[in-house]
């Protein structure tokens, strides 16, 4: 079995492969880190061959990898822009999560894609038939961009986002809720639009991360919620490389 994580700056996603099906699926806050209690279980009892990792918190990394090469003589895989993938990706400080995603996203669908990741940052990568990355774009995420007006601001509290939103709030809640989920909805498609006129392709569009789920049915450009992308993505480059 191969032991799979995507490590993301709120939370830790783990899944645990059978050649390519996922046999389970766990995730934990970030900021509680690893925890060497669960590794020590899950990786003494199961047969585990291997280990990748997407990650976007380099501290944590040799931390990992110092942990699974000494305690179980495990060399994780880091995804990175060095690898060998199906992919020809746009930059090379490409972040890990989305260089998963692209793969993923290539794999699975053989079309001309738009895959939107929704997490403590959004993330929008275009990737073509033939593999090519030609580029993406990155704003704040619902609850970081709630968090900033929290932050910066003395009566906007750190309220829960709601989605989908009123389009016209009658407390400052409602009008801030209405501002992020809406103005991220329009922004997305938006952005989705001027893609398809400036590329003049159709795109099979997909979200995923966790706020996908909320506003892919908020959003009817995005065809398809596809939940576990990134780990999959992470687990087919395991393969190509290991």
């Amino acid at each position: 079995m191969i032991l799979i994580l995507d490590i993301g700056n709120t939370n830790i996603h783990m899944g645990l492969y059978h050649n390519e099906t996922m046999v389970r699926v766990d995730k934990w806050a970030t900021k509680n880190g690893f925890d060497k209690k669960f590794f020590r279980d899950l990786l003494c009892n199961k047969d585990i061959e291997g280990v990748g990792i997407a990650s976007v918190i380099p501290a944590l990394n040799q931390r990992l990898n110092n942990y699974l090469e000494k305690n179980f003589g495990i060399k994780p895989l880091f995804v990175c822009s060095t690898l060998k993938m199906p992919v020809k990706i746009g930059y090379k400080n490409l972040g890990a999560d989305r260089i998963a995603n692209i793969v993923a996203g290539f794999i699975r669908y053989h079309q001309d894609l738009m895959v939107f990741a929704f997490g403590t940052a959004i993330t929008g990568d275009v990737v073509s038939k033939n593999g090519i990355h030609l580029g993406g774009l990155i704003l704040p995420g619902l609850e970081t961009q709630l968090w900033s007006l929290n932050q910066r601001t003395a009566l906007i509290k750190n309220n829960p986002i709601e989605v989908p939103a009123k389009l016209f709030g009658k407390n400052t809640n409602e009008c801030v809720q209405s501002g992020i989920v809406n103005g991220t909805k329009f922004s997305i498609q938006g952005l989705i639009r001027e893609i398809k006129k400036r590329t003049k392709k159709n795109y099979k569009i997909i979200a995923t991360g966790g706020g996908g789920k909320k506003m892919a049915h908020l959003i009817p450009e995005i065809n398809k919620y596809d939940r576990d992308l990134t780990l999959y993505g992470i687990l087919r480059l395991y393969y190509y490389n290991v």
